[in-house]
Formats: structure tokens, C-alpha cells, sequence
């Protein structure tokens, strides 16, 4: 799995790209969301190349590799594919590796899936931080 925090500065805030989850039939109904999703495990793909072409398949926007900023990643087994719990091996039914990178917005993203995310917006990291 990988997340994508894409950055921009507006008045000299940082601001961060989100989307919120408007699908209720999804898990984390009404949870903002930035870019991200699962590596296609059959190519092999590897969780650089993931991050990259789940930013262009959510919202259009052309990550530039040398400019991706890994910042956290993290294995576990886990029970549940989409949440890392943490358990024993033996019990586990997926390997979860999350991955967290950094990257600065440098176009307007596109509202590529209507039945899933709600529009792309820009939120200030502060006002987040109030929720």
C-alpha cells in the first residue's frame, strides 16, 4: 500500500492534497484520502513505480521520480488487506507494507474518480491538525 502527501505552499502555509471518500459501501466512508493504492503484486511492481501510477490514475498528476521523497515504510503481517493489524504469521492472511512519500504538487489535479473520491482539495496542514 502507499500514500502519497503532495504539498504545495499558499500564503506561505503548507497545504496538502486530499480527497474525501464518498463510496459508503467503501471501508473509511468520509475519510479525506490523498493519492495512493495497492502495487499490482502479479507484475511484481514495486512500491516507487505504485505510488507513481496511482497518483496518475487518481488524479492525472505526473509524479517526477527524482523529486518522490520516501519518508516511512513499514512491514507487517497483517489479517485484513486494506488495514495493518498486526498479528502472529501463522494467522496472518496478508503482508501489509505501507509506504509514505512526499512530493510537491506541480499541477491541478483532475477529478478522475467521482464514485469513489469526492474533488481534490487543497487543506492547510494547521487546520487539520484540528480534527
Amino acid at each position: 500500500m502507499t500514500q502519497l502527501i503532495l504539498f504545495a505552499e499558499i500564503e506561505n502555509k503548507t497545504c496538502i492534497l486530499l480527497a474525501q471518500r464518498i463510496n459508503p459501501n467503501k471501508d473509511f466512508y468520509l475519510k479525506l484520502n490523498g493519492p495512493g493504492g495497492k502495487a499490482v503484486h502479479k507484475k511484481n511492481e514495486n512500491i516507487d513505480v505504485c505510488v507513481i501510477r496511482e497518483c496518475f490514475e487518481e488524479a492525472e498528476i505526473v509524479l517526477r521520480n527524482e523529486k518522490l521523497l520516501k519518508i516511512f515504510e513499514e512491514t507487517c503481517y497483517s489479517t485484513k488487506e486494506w488495514r495493518a493489524e498486526p498479528c502472529l504469521q501463522k494467522e496472518a492472511k496478508y503482508i501489509v507494507t505501507l509506504a509514505i512519500y512526499l512530493h510537491q504538487l506541480e499541477e491541478p489535479p483532475k477529478h478522475i474518480e467521482p464514485h469513489t473520491l469526492g474533488p481534490w482539495n487543497l487543506y492547510k496542514i494547521k487546520d487539520l491538525l484540528k480534527h
